[in-house]
């Protein structure tokens, strides 16, 4: 059995002139740091996909949503 990792995460893209600021607690961002080091991704880009990612899957949904 292989544990392989089927990712989505895309390409890098340009840096980004914009930041968007949240809190954590010390265990939220030791868990985000884990994850990434284990992928071997900057922490910031990881994130950044995620969040685009739910946004994606959230505005998808309300468009289901609005055609029943």
């Amino acid at each position: 059995m292989t544990n392989s990792l089927n990712s989505t995460l895309p390409e890098r893209q340009p840096k980004r002139a914009l930041m968007f600021s949240i809190r954590l607690t010390e265990a939220e961002q030791n868990e985000i740091e884990t994850l990434a080091k284990w992928l071997n991704l900057p922490s910031s880009f990881m994130v950044r996909h995620f969040i685009l990612e739910a946004v994606q899957h959230h505005k998808n949904q309300m468009m289901q949503e609005t055609r029943r």
